[in-house]
């Protein structure tokens, strides 16, 4: 029988950890990370147009790809400050100029993976209507190494997973009827390759926070048409289940025009695409996370 994907497993550590030696188990829904080696060919004129395998050399290999989860208490504990920066403080995760390193370790059932100088590069919290959350996390590594060693005898958590109806919107100072609901918090990484054939660094360049939402247009929405750079207020989603609570606070989202528009004899709607921005000294985004059941 081939390798299936229902018994593959994975696990995240801090960097430099051995494949026996993970402890953080993982439910996932895919994974698409892999390494990506380029071939280095002279390609020279040589009269003939056939390329010769001699004149060959393996050349630099990236390491990139998604990890996708339903957003669970307990896994968020484990993530957010990979995602962030900072580690968390009280409950409370913020952002920060640096990001840690990880290692990632994936069972694709015949072999284990092995990742290591991990960042998160992009990191998407998503909902709809119905729907649980949903969380991509996109990462850029250094290195990969194939291990015949045996994944850890680790469990993954089986806390509740967060779903839309959990969450409570208010943007521009007051809650809001919500259909679809997508956070980004894009870090912009760059690998960089000098004198080696794995990413000697990866830089954070930039950190963009941007909040998506869809709204029925109403007369109890006309007010966020217009939430430019003048008008532009806090924002928060808080999705809370029992004890279980999680809080994305913005201190100013911008929300550039975007006109409502017809499309169909169905029910209008108004697209909002915004961006997080530090107000004074609070940071564009924080994160209170509280895990206890």
């Amino acid at each position: 029988m081939g390798s299936m994907g229902h018994q593959a497993r994975l696990s995240l550590g801090a960097a430099g950890t051995a494949v026996g030696s993970f402890t953080e188990a993982y439910e996932f829904i895919s994974e698409s990370v892999r390494k990506s080696l380029t071939i280095v060919d002279t390609g020279g004129i040589r009269g003939t147009r056939s390329h010769a395998a001699e004149r060959t050399r393996d050349g630099t290999y990236s390491v990139a790809g998604t990890l996708r989860f339903h957003a669970t208490p307990a896994m968020l504990d484990l993530v957010l400050p990979r995602i962030l920066g900072a580690n968390e403080s009280t409950d409370t995760f913020a952002l920060a100029e640096a990001l840690p390193e990880f290692a990632l370790l994936i069972d694709r059932v015949a072999k284990r993976f092995l990742y290591d100088g991990c960042q998160v590069n992009r990191a998407t919290f998503r909902a709809t209507a119905g729907g649980p959350l949903e969380l991509d996390i996109d990462i850029l590594g250094k290195s990969e190494a194939v291990s015949a060693t045996a994944f850890p005898s680790i469990t993954a958590p089986t806390d509740p997973p967060y779903v839309w109806q959990d969450c409570v919107c208010t943007v521009n100072g007051s809650a809001r009827v919500v259909t679809e609901f997508e956070l980004v918090i894009d870090n912009a990484l760059n690998a960089r390759f000098s004198n080696s054939q794995t990413a000697t660094d990866i830089h954070s360049t930039d950190r963009i926070v941007t909040a998506n939402i869809t709204v029925p247009y109403t007369s109890a929405e006309v007010d966020l048409y217009g939430v430019n750079t003048g008008g532009a207020a806090a924002a928060t989603f808080v999705f809370t289940n029992g004890n279980y609570s999680t809080t994305f606070s913005i201190a100013k989202l911008q929300i550039p025009d975007n006109s409502p528009v017809v499309e169909s004899k169905g029910e209008i709607l108004l697209q909002l695409q915004g961006t997080a921005k530090k107000s004074s000294t609070t940071n564009e985004l924080v994160i209170t996370h509280d895990s206890t059941p």
